[in-house]
């Protein structure tokens, strides 16, 4: 069984919460929010409903005054526009009220009684001055009461309470003027009312239930939106602070590592032969297994941190391929496996040292799990790109573990976590490669039958060596380092005394300093004798809140001249990393090699171009 994965730049890996966890995120809504919501939506709509009423009312009454010249008119008139002015100056109180002191739903139980009472005015008002036999003056109360009806309808939907409170009383007591007068086309408007008032109603309910479910479906939304966000926040929060631990481990575990590493340089100089020599060989090998887990880890905090930026550029795949050939050939020929590489001749557009970190990761876990057969590396077009494609024929990968093989730490068929066959950080520094240079990648897998992995690149025109862009800058002259001097700074005596140590075989006169007052009285009192202070190597978390970043400028603006200097550090925090990449001084990170030390050393001491 062949299982396929496909994973873009963005996303390499796609993790899918189990269902219980996505069922837990929703919640049944708080009635009483519905409530309030629904309440409020009514008074919000309800002050333009009063003050419609209160130009209908007078309109209305005008007509009939004008028609029929009763006082009892004008009385209507009256108390129907002194209660449209008593429930709009209720609401505008309401309204200016700030929103935690509202209560819509006693507010809205209030207005009601006012939508009551307002509403059997306007029924009164055919019994009290509507004529018997005027069919015209019966149309126009009809065409008002009806349109009243209906456009304040949307007003009070929201509550179902107020609608009927609305649209009984209005309509009712005009169905009762007609019927008290039983002609045939009265009672057949009668009728007519009544089956408006049954329509009216329905259609009121269904849409003070359609409101009803918006707002409940809304508000479980903004339940949900806020505990995706909580959970969102939780993993953020998780993430930072497994960062932060890796990195505070990461230092306390590099500075007696860095030591250890020193002190086995410094006695197998000092040791040419015999027993003694096999042990600091021996202890050598463990400390060579410990830097690379930790380089693994470095790598994933630099990339975590932001700090390497891609730099795009033709490149040719037999370079890389060719590099990676002369790293990998003795590992597969020392397990007796096959090491296949076909280039095609292809370009691409990459930055040549990510791309081939990526595919070293790739290589080297393929032959890491691989014991018969071989490992292929190719080349091949595909829709316009060339996918570069790392084949094996290992022990292949589950279903079930093809999407957590990116995770951190994770390893196929390694339970017991055996230290020869790595830390697991492989993938994973292969996914922030991807996402980094916007490179898809895809994998597909076979348990007993191997594993494939394909990334997909654009294609580059090939250049010449002329037309790339790059000119060797040849290496300066060496410098004589046993005619200067140095100063290392570290808070930690073991590092101390392990790099002096080291160092001594190659510098010409060595200091320690435990901070920046040791620095300064050291500097100072060797200023003007002939061991004056040429080079700075300085720990960059000291105690006190010192800081490297901060000693290394003070010495050298006491001593009045730049003198060359190196941040040496175990400290792989992103913020530290970035913060460290852009002062200006060199940074190597714990532990390194004596001769990766020395040789930045000299590095930092060449003339510049």
């Amino acid at each position: 069984m062949t299982t396929h994965l496909e994973l873009d730049a963005d996303s390499v890996t796609a993790a899918t919460p189990p269902e219980e966890q996505a069922t837990a995120l929703f919640s049944d809504v708080n009635e009483r929010q519905v409530k309030r919501e629904l309440a409020e939506a009514m008074l919000s709509a309800n002050q333009s409903f009063s003050v419609a009423g209160f130009l209908l009312a007078v309109a209305f009454g005008g007509v009939f005054w004008w028609e029929t010249g009763r006082p009892i008119v004008i009385a209507w008139i009256v108390i129907m526009n002194l209660s449209q002015l008593i429930r709009l100056r209720h609401l505008r109180i309401y309204l200016n009220q700030p929103l935690g002191a509202r209560d819509p739903v006693r507010t809205s139980n209030q207005a009601c009684i006012g939508i009551a009472l307002t509403s059997t005015g306007w029924g009164l008002a055919p019994l009290l001055f509507l004529p018997k036999d005027d069919v015209g003056l019966v149309a126009l109360s009809m065409i008002v009461l009806m349109g009243m009806v209906t456009g304040g309808l949307a007003s009070v939907a929201p509550v179902r309470r107020a609608m009927f409170c609305l649209v009984i009383p209005a309509l009712s007591g005009l169905a009762i003027a007609l019927f008290s007068n039983p002609t045939i086309i009265n009672v057949f408007l009668a009728f007519c009312t009544l089956a408006y008032i049954g329509m009216t109603l329905r259609f009121g309910t269904q849409q003070t239930r359609l409101l009803e479910l918006a707002i409940r479906t809304r508000l479980e939304r903004e339940a949900l939106a806020a505990r995706l966000a909580e959970q969102i926040r939780v993993v953020e929060q998780a993430s930072l602070e497994k960062t932060r631990f890796f990195a505070s481990a990461s230092h306390d575990l590099r500075q007696p590592l860095h030591s250890i590493g020193m002190i086995g340089t410094a006695l197998t100089n000092g040791l040419s032969a015999g027993p003694n020599r096999d042990l600091v060989d021996s202890l050598m090998q463990c400390v060579n297994a410990l830097e690379t887990s930790f380089t693994a880890m470095l790598d994933v905090s630099k990339l975590d941190a932001g700090v390497i930026e891609p730099a795009p550029q033709p490149t040719c795949v037999a370079d890389v391929f060719r590099s990676l050939e002369s790293v990998f050939r003795t590992q597969a020929d020392r397990k007796g496996l096959a090491l296949r590489f076909a280039p095609g001749g292809r370009w691409v557009l990459a930055d040549p040292a990510l791309l081939e970190r990526a595919l070293a990761n790739l290589i080297h876990n393929a032959l890491t799990f691989t014991e018969q057969g071989g490992v292929s590396v190719v080349a091949r077009r595909r829709q316009g790109q060339v996918s570069i494609e790392v084949r094996d024929t290992g022990v292949g990968i589950a279903p079930a573990d093809l999407n957590r093989i990116f995770e951190e730490f994770f390893q196929v068929g390694n339970p017991e976590r055996d230290r020869s066959r790595g830390l697991g950080m492989g993938l994973a520094i292969v996914r922030r490669l991807a996402r980094l240079m916007n490179m898809p990648m895809s994998v597909s897998s076979s348990l007993q039958r191997g594993s494939t992995f394909k990334l997909l690149l654009p294609v580059a025109s090939p250049q010449t060596p002329n037309s790339l862009g790059r000119t060797e800058i040849p290496k300066g002259p060496q410098v004589d380092l046993t005619k200067l001097s140095l100063l290392i700074i570290d808070d930690e005596q073991a590092v101390r005394l392990s790099m002096s140590s080291a160092l001594s075989h190659y510098f010409g006169h060595i200091e320690c300093a435990d901070g920046l007052i040791q620095a300064l009285e050291i500097s100072e009192r060797l200023e003007d004798t002939p061991k004056r202070i040429d080079f700075i190597v300085s720990d960059l978390r000291l105690r006190d809140r010192e800081d490297g970043l901060e000693v290394v400028p003070i010495v050298r603006s006491r001593l009045g001249r730049a003198v060359p200097a190196l941040l040496v550090t175990g400290d792989t925090a992103p913020e530290r990393v970035i913060q460290a990449r852009n002062s200006g001084i060199g940074v190597l990170y714990k532990p390194l090699k004596l001769p990766t030390l020395i040789e930045a050393i000299q590095q930092a001491l060449s003339p510049k171009p």
